[in-house]
């Protein structure tokens, strides 16, 4: 096997593994995705590169490089949204710039018409049929819930589907427990929409804090939430008789009211990650994310 073909048949297997990587948390989720006619930018990525690896064992030279000038145009206009938008994502980053190491490696003066034309048609069609989103909005179903009377104000972003976020909570909630009992804090839950299924939890949250509004009840409500999560429980029914195995009772409620704040909130604040707190103190707003940093912020406030 050729030095070239390795090269083409070594990469695409990177890009597919930085794709699965994508998909679970490392240190942080990032609130951005998209895709086309309704299809998850995600797994059409992940087809993408089988059929580039395809292309290379077949040894269809031209498919491949038509393949590779289409994939480039169409991150040419992902990556100008993740800069208009502010909001980067690493393993996209590093997808598009393997794409554009093999267009370069493949380069063929001879085709250069052909990878053009592929480069602008990649672009013009991720102009008109890419759906993209940044931002974390809640459509029907939300409530964040406030606890103690402090002067400091800690709004902790979180998403039950988030690895760092269901490590990170337990162990800071006897800082929390601390921190709003003596009044030191004024802290608000912020279910943060960055999973598929949060909303659906999100609403069973608004639902048990309707029917029990105690600071204990609600922490241990959220214990709950993420170990459902944690078992990857998706269906409503499913939810609710894991919530009910567990004692947790809950009385459904109409949430509109708080939907323009939250959302207000989460734009104000420009959360783009979870886990992410917002430490507002004498008007010094200060965002920090990670389960470490947050653990610090909120160790300082002592």
């Amino acid at each position: 096997m050729g030095a070239r073909k390795i090269v083409n048949i070594a990469l695409p297997l990177a890009g597919l593994a930085v794709i699965v990587f994508y998909n679970f948390c490392g240190s942080t989720c990032t609130f951005l995705k998209g895709g086309f006619f309704g299809i998850d930018l995600k797994y059409l990525g992940l087809a993408y590169t089988v059929l580039l690896l395809l292309l290379v064992l077949l040894k269809l030279d031209l498919p491949h490089l038509a393949a590779l000038s289409l994939g480039v145009g169409m991150e040419i206009n992902l990556v100008a949204f993740q800069v208009r938008n502010a909001t980067y994502c690493p393993y996209c980053l590093t997808f598009a710039a393997i794409l554009v190491f093999l267009l370069l490696f493949n380069f063929r003066r001879s085709k250069l018409p052909l990878m053009g034309l592929g480069v602008a048609l990649g672009f013009l069609l991720c102009l008109f049929f890419f759906k993209g989103a940044a931002t974390p909005v809640y459509a029907d179903e939300v409530l964040f819930p406030s606890f103690g009377k402090g002067k400091v104000q800690v709004r902790l972003y979180t998403d039950y589907f988030c690895g760092p976020c269901s490590r990170m909570e337990p162990k800071i909630e006897p800082l929390l427990k601390d921190l709003v009992h003596r009044n030191v804090i004024t802290l608000t839950f912020i279910d943060t929409p960055v999973h598929t299924l949060t909303p659906l939890y999100a609403k069973y949250f608004i639902y048990i804090f309707n029917q029990d509004r105690g600071f204990e009840q609600v922490l241990r409500s959220r214990r709950v939430l993420f170990g459902a999560a944690g078992e990857k429980i998706g269906e409503k029914e499913r939810l609710e008789t894991y919530l009910r195995a567990h004692d947790v009772k809950f009385r459904e409620c109409d949430p509109r009211p708080t939907f323009a704040a939250l959302s207000a909130l989460i734009s104000e604040d420009k959360i783009k990650s979870t886990p992410a707190c917002v430490i507002i103190n004498d008007g010094k707003k200060a965002v920090f994310s990670g389960e470490v940093e947050i653990t610090k912020a909120l160790e300082l406030l002592k």
